[in-house]
C-alpha cells in the first residue's frame, strides 16, 4: 500500500493524535508499506522528525502555534500548495487524515479531499477529539453553549460524511455521531498502548524516594492525575475535589501530578495546601511507564474523552482508572471490573469512589487482576491489525466504485 497520512501533530508533541500516527507509521514501514507523512511543523523549522523510519517520506507543513499544549501548533492556508505537491509526488491509493477539522479550520479547505476525487483515490478520516465538547469547559457560561453545540457536532458530522469513511475508536462516540448524522462510520478498536513500554513489571520498591525524591510516597497508595494543566481537563472540579479527598483521607493517599501548562501555578499552590500532594511538572513519554506502574490509581475530571489514550496506558501499566461516566470512557473503563466510574463533574462521587480503592484492598486486588488478564487485548498490535483491516477494505471498496459523492 501506497498511503498518504496527514496529521493534525506529530512528536515531539505528545497528545493522542501523534502517539497514535506514530504508531502506526512506524508499523507501516515495518511491514513494507510505502508511508507519505505530513504534519505541522513551525514555519521556520520543517525538518523531518528525527523518529521517524528512514523510509518513510515526510513533509513538514508549514504552521503556527495552536491550542493550550506547548509546542502544538496548526498549518496555515500555505500549507495547501504544500500537500497538492506532495501527493502528486508521492502517487498514494489511500489517503488518511487526522483530525481533519482541526486542519480544515487552519488551511481554509478539506484536506487532501480535492486531490483525492481528482484522482480517484479514497479518502478516509480518524475521529479523534471531541472539540465541540470542549467548548466553554471551566467557564459557568459553559451551559449556554449547549444548544450551539448540537449544531457543531451537526456541521462536523457533515465535513465527516465528505469522506469515504470515518473510523471511530469508540462504539459510544459512533453511536453519538450516527445520532447527529454520521452515515459513513466505521468502528473498531483502533487504538492501543505500548505493553513493553506500559507494563506492572515496571513498579518497583522504592520508586518514589529513588526517582523523585519523595521516600514518604513509597509507604502509601498514589493516585496519579497526568495530562495538560489546563481548564479542559476539569482543574475547576480538582480545585474542589483534592481538599475534600484530603479531609476524607488524610495523608493516607499521596497525589502526584505530572503536568505542565497555564494553571500549573495555581495547581502548585492547591497542592501545598493538601498533606502529600506533589507536582512533577512534564514528564517525558519515556518515563510515564514507570510512573504509572508505581501508581495505585490514574485518575481523571475529563469529560470530554473519546477513546483516551492516556486511560490506555494507564490500564496497560495495571493501573485502576477513576473517571466519568461520559464520553467514550465507559468503552474504556468498566465499573468494578478494571476501574471505578463516577458521575460526571459529582465532587462528591468521586472522593468517595477514591476512598473505596484505597479502603478495600480486596476490590484493588480484583481490579489490578482483570487489568493482568486483558493486558494483551490493550496492545498496539492487534489494534494496528484492526486499523489496516479497515482502510484495506475501504480501499478496495471504493476501487470497485463504492465511494459517496464529492
Amino acid at each position: 500500500m501506497r498511503i498518504a497520512i496527514l496529521s493534525s501533530g506529530y512528536l515531539p508533541v505528545l497528545d493522542g493524535v501523534t502517539v497514535s500516527v506514530d504508531a502506526r507509521v512506524q508499523r507501516l514501514a515495518a511491514r513494507g508499506h510505502d508511508v507519505l507523512l505530513l504534519a505541522p511543523r513551525p514555519a521556520d523549522d520543517l525538518r523531518r522528525p528525527a523518529s521517524l523510519p528512514d523510509g518513510v517520506v515526510f513533509v513538514g507543513l508549514p504552521g503556527t502555534p495552536f491550542g493550550a499544549a506547548a509546542g502544538d501548533i496548526n498549518p496555515g492556508p500555505a500549507a495547501h500548495a504544500v500537500i497538492e505537491q506532495a501527493l502528486a509526488a508521492f502517487h498514494p491509493n489511500l489517503i488518511h487524515v487526522d483530525e481533519p477539522e482541526r486542519l480544515a479550520w487552519g488551511i481554509r479547505r478539506l484536506p487532501g479531499l480535492g486531490f483525492a476525487r481528482r484522482h480517484g483515490i479514497p479518502a478516509v478520516v480518524f475521529f479523534h477529539t471531541n472539540f465541540i465538547d470542549y467548548w466553554g469547559q471551566g467557564s459557568r457560561l459553559a451551559p449556554l453553549l449547549d444548544p450551539f453545540k448540537a449544531v457543531g457536532w451537526r456541521l462536523v458530522t457533515a465535513l465527516y460524511n465528505r469522506f469515504d469513511a470515518t473510523l471511530v475508536p469508540s462504539a459510544q462516540t459512533h453511536r453519538r455521531l450516527t445520532g447527529f448524522g454520521l452515515r459513513n462510520g466505521v468502528c473498531g478498536r483502533f487504538n492501543g498502548a505500548d505493553t513493553a513500554r506500559f507494563s506492572p513489571a515496571l513498579r518497583a520498591p522504592g520508586y518514589w524516594g529513588r526517582n523523585w525524591g519523595l521516600p514518604g510516597l513509597d509507604d502509601r497508595p498514589v493516585m496519579l492525575i497526568a495530562g495538560r494543566l489546563t481548564p479542559d481537563k476539569g482543574w475547576s472540579s480538582w480545585d474542589k475535589a483534592l481538599p475534600k479527598l484530603a479531609r476524607r483521607l488524610g495523608d493516607n493517599l499521596g497525589v502526584v501530578i505530572a503536568g505542565d501548562g497555564a494553571l500549573r501555578p495555581r495547581v502548585e499552590r492547591l497542592a501545598a495546601t493538601l498533606p502529600q500532594a506533589h507536582v512533577l511538572g512534564a514528564v517525558p513519554h519515556a518515563d510515564l511507564g514507570a510512573l504509572l506502574a508505581n501508581s495505585d490509581a490514574y485518575a481523571t475530571f475529563s469529560r470530554c474523552e473519546n477513546a483516551s489514550l492516556a486511560i490506555c496506558e494507564a490500564l496497560a501499566g495495571g493501573v485502576p482508572v477513576i473517571a466519568p461516566r461520559a464520553g467514550g470512557i465507559p468503552g474504556q473503563v468498566r465499573h468494578g471490573e478494571n476501574g471505578l466510574l463516577f458521575a460526571p463533574g459529582d465532587v462528591g462521587d468521586f472522593v468517595n469512589q477514591m476512598a473505596r480503592l484505597v479502603e478495600d484492598k480486596a476490590l484493588a486486588a480484583r481490579l489490578r487482576g482483570t487489568l493482568a488478564a486483558e493486558r494483551e487485548m490493550l496492545d498496539w498490535e492487534p489494534a494496528f491489525e484492526a486499523w489496516l483491516d479497515a482502510v484495506s477494505r475501504i480501499a478496495d471498496a471504493a476501487g470497485r466504485g463504492q465511494r459517496p459523492p464529492a
